[in-house]
């Protein structure tokens, strides 16, 4: 006869160290697995307690729910914009479009300080900066918070938007591409984060 397995009670945490498994697979390996996963390129955006903006490039980012409207995002435990994501309580979501390949790179370069040097942008209220071309952005209050390995998981409630239109920019197998291009040609593999562009910052 067989048995139903146990499932966990919702709220529930389930540990990967209550029954034995196979070894976890290597980080690398990991990555160039998930690079086949094309998916979305965004920055995800803040305002610090002193005023200045901060934004990392992200690609973790996808929808939770719709009532309530509900988005996650990973961040790296090591990205300089956590802090002020988590002092702020809320943070902007800007989905980029086809061209913006330069400013996906800029956002994920190291702790550079110069990401919004030139960059056009207006700070939405109970979000975070709002970049001029993106085809579509959320602002998002911070609903709920998971550690997850060496990665935090935001999840935010979403309290404005707006869907401007246009390609958007897609990442796989280490590159930035467009629709028209992506999987075209083999990526450079150059990926740093768990699911992120390089940088995760």
């Amino acid at each position: 006869m067989s048995r139903e397995p146990s499932i966990p009670a919702m709220g529930d945490a389930v540990s990967g160290r209550e029954r034995s498994s196979p070894a976890a697979v290597g980080s690398a390996r990991f990555r160039r697995i998930m690079g086949h996963y094309p998916t979305g390129v965004t920055i995800v955006t803040a305002v610090g307690r002193d005023g200045t903006p901060v934004g990392l490039t992200a690609n973790s980012v996808t929808s939770v729910s719709l009532d309530p409207p509900l988005v996650l995002v990973c961040v790296s435990e090591k990205s300089s914009s956590l802090g002020a994501i988590l002092a702020n309580g809320a943070f902007a979501v800007n989905i980029l479009g086809a061209g913006a390949a330069a400013t996906a790179v800029r956002f994920a370069e190291g702790r550079r300080t110069d990401r919004f040097d030139d960059v056009a942008f207006t700070v939405k209220e109970g979000g975070g900066p709002v970049l001029e071309g993106a085809v579509a952005w959320m602002t998002c209050g911070l609903y709920r918070t998971f550690e997850a390995g060496d990665h935090v998981i935001l999840v935010g409630k979403v309290n404005d938007g707006e869907a401007a239109g246009g390609d958007p920019l897609v990442f796989v197998r280490g590159r930035y591409e467009d629709l028209t291009t992506a999987g075209d040609r083999p990526g450079s593999g150059h990926c740093d984060g768990l699911l992120q562009p390089p940088g995760d910052q």
